[in-house]
């Protein structure tokens, strides 16, 4: 469903209306458009009233008050927080969701006309994430959705459904659906209230959160598969393959020892520092001779395209109990291998491997990059990314400098626009290309002597505070808030395809691309020649 604004306020501390935020905009609704805090300049008993979303669809103009944490009611009075330290006496969720609902449907009618002339069946909807209420007679079952219904937003569409059908019923005169010009002329009318746009360090932390929350409903997909001995996971760049390597190597390290491994020698040292567990053992490909003579109850391989041949797998096979046949472990893949083109990629291997686990995927949910950067990637590459979950972002942005002095030029102005909109450097990479410092453009900036190398921080104890500069072969595996991808030559856009699918996908709400006219027009052959694929597929 569509929802403005398109982020969440950073504002809104409730994890509730974050929740309920999220649960409307994963909503399978093309029709329907959501609206999120709307303030009310008068109200009948208040100076100030809010409802927390109204919803227009064909059916209803349906007003939602959230409550979370902790909900009681006691001989009429309503509290609201922890035990000891509640909120009240204050007026029950119900009364400011009709009172809201009133005084929403009086400003409204002075903008568009009278609703109940107009046919426009209304009412409310109360949700408690995270109680259930016993049903009183204040409110009629259908007016409410607690917590287990709701169930982490899955029962939200139920919820609604429900409550559109009862008020239906106590609208009479009620002319469904409603016509697509008065649900557009009430939009109008009252989106300029609210519609604001935020400025992008606000996009950063909202981010945030929604990536808390799809992470989080990754986790259940592990509950449900932890029965299996042998996974495959498959999935887009983006899609969480090594949150949720990271998270079964902590849960298996419970009942066993863990060997986590990668090609990636930066990503190893990165999830060093995050699997401090002593059952667990970090390592890269590259050093798994250190343990050469050790047996591990369960393997866990991240980015395993890249390492997907007869030899590494039988370099593995010696190292988890019971051999690859056997023994546990889980295998993170991505199936992009037309845009990838690994090297270390056997189809024979591949072939053996799969039989021997459960394979799962590809993960539909994108949970790190904006829509915009995912329909980027898509469209130059025809990738199978995931839907992008991450939310709403900014267009990527391409700059077509005349040479290296112009590419920082060009660089230190866009650093000094994200700087003025309260961007940290820190949530800056810049991404190489060609990866060479010696040669980079960014040695031409002025901040050139302030940059700090990805690989002289990345897993050690000094924290990323300045802007940071890495080739795309060392930043695999990671990502960034915002990424500007420079020293891109048509060199590096033959064959494999690294610096448009693995460089624009380690950005997660800011994707800058500086390139000259050669690779301009590289560009647009790759974005027809994708077209065109997916045309004949």
């Amino acid at each position: 469903m569509r929802i403005i604004p398109s982020e969440i306020s950073s504002s809104t501390r409730s994890r509730a209306e974050r929740s309920v935020f999220t649960a409307l905009k994963s909503l399978p609704d093309r029709q329907g458009v959501a609206l999120h805090s709307v303030h009310l300049g008068r109200h009948g008993t208040k100076r100030v009233g809010e409802i927390d979303f109204v919803v227009i669809t064909p059916g209803i103009l349906l007003f939602i008050e959230v409550k979370g944490g902790r909900v009681v009611q006691e001989d009429g009075k309503w509290y609201y927080g922890p035990a000891g330290r509640e909120d009240g006496p204050r007026e029950s969720p119900f009364t400011q969701a009709s009172g809201g609902m009133h005084a929403f449907e009086r400003k409204l009618g002075t903008l568009v006309g009278d609703l109940r002339a107009l046919g426009v069946p209304s009412g409310y909807l109360v949700i408690t994430t995270d109680v259930d209420l016993d049903v009183t007679t204040e409110f009629e079952a259908e007016q409410y959705l607690g917590g287990t219904a709701y169930d982490g937003g899955r029962g939200l569409a139920q919820g609604i459904e429900r409550a559109t059908r009862f008020w239906l019923g106590r609208n009479k005169g009620a002319r469904t659906p409603i016509p697509g010009d008065v649900r557009r002329r009430m939009l109008d009318a009252i989106r300029p209230d609210f519609d604001l746009v935020p400025n992008l360090q606000s996009r950063l932390t909202d981010l945030d959160v929604a990536f808390e929350r799809l992470t989080n409903e990754q986790m259940d997909r592990l509950d449900e598969l932890e029965s299996n001995p042998r996974l495959i996971w498959t999935g887009g760049a983006g899609t969480g393959k090594t949150f949720l390597a990271a998270e079964a190597a902590r849960r298996k390290s419970a009942v066993g020892s863990v060997l986590f491994t990668c090609a990636s020698d930066t990503l190893a040292r990165h999830m060093a520092g995050v699997l401090t567990e002593d059952a667990i053992t970090v390592l890269p490909f590259g050093r798994l001779n250190e343990v050469a003579l050790r047996s591990f109850d369960h393997l866990i391989v991240d980015e395993a395209q890249d390492l997907m041949t007869y030899d590494t797998l039988d370099v593995l096979e010696k190292l988890v109990s019971g051999g690859l046949e056997h023994g546990r472990w889980i295998f993170m893949l991505d199936q992009n291998n037309q845009v990838l083109a690994p090297d270390a990629f056997s189809s024979e291997a591949w072939e053996y491997l799969r039989p021997l686990g459960f394979v799962y995927g590809p993960m539909k949910r994108n949970c790190r990059n904006t829509v915009q950067i995912v329909r980027q990637v898509q469209l130059f590459t025809g990738a199978d990314l995931g839907t992008a979950s991450a939310g709403e972002g900014e267009p990527a942005r391409f700059v077509y400098p005349q040479g290296a002095s112009d590419e920082a030029e060009l660089l230190d102005a866009y650093v000094d626009e994200l700087v003025q909109q309260d961007v940290s450097l820190r949530d800056i990479t810049l991404l190489s290309a060609s990866g060479d410092w010696e040669t980079s453009s960014a040695r031409l900036s002025r901040r050139a002597a302030k940059i700090q190398r990805f690989t002289d921080v990345v897993g050690s104890a000094r924290a990323r505070q300045r802007l940071t500069w890495s080739s795309i072969a060392d930043f695999k595996g990671h990502e960034s808030n915002v990424l500007c991808l420079i020293d891109l030559g048509p060199e590096h856009l033959e064959g494999r395809l690294d610096a448009i699918y693995v460089a624009w996908t380690r950005a997660r709400a800011q994707l800058w691309v500086s390139c000259g006219p050669d690779v301009r027009k590289k560009l647009k052959t790759l974005a027809a020649d994708a077209v065109h694929q997916k045309q004949g597929a």
